[in-house]
């Protein structure tokens, strides 16, 4: 679990980095940016796969509404981005990328502290 939680900060400060590039030269978002973004939306999506194989295999959840709502969100948030920066030609797309891949990370970042189950 622990490497996942990395791989989404590590993907997360990948795709910002890119995305603030892209903002600060005035591009749109490219095939890199967009996969950088599709990227996160899937070890995020690997990430809730875990903790719900971790909950089926007997693992006790004492908030699943939150967990799950904050999982839902991550992917949910990954698929606009890719949208945004898919259909908005100019670096406004980059920019929404941009703020996807803050917003994951923090979204990361607050989940153990929301969630009362932690990731131990």
């Amino acid at each position: 679990m622990g490497a996942l939680v990395i791989a989404v900060y590590a993907v997360s400060t990948m795709v910002a980095v890119l995305g603030l590039y892209a903002v600060i030269r005035n591009l749109s978002a490219d095939l890199v940016l967009l996969g950088g973004c599709a990227l996160l939306g899937v070890v995020w999506t690997l990430e809730g796969l875990v903790l719900l194989g971790r909950d089926l295999g007997g693992g006790v959840d004492p908030d699943p509404v939150t967990l799950y709502g904050y999982l839902l969100t991550g992917v949910m948030l990954a698929v606009a981005g890719v949208w945004v920066g898919l259909w908005e030609r100019s670096r406004f797309g980059s920019a929404a990328v941009l703020i996807v891949a803050v917003t994951m990370a923090v979204l990361q970042m607050r989940l153990p502290q929301i969630w009362a189950g932690g990731f131990a």
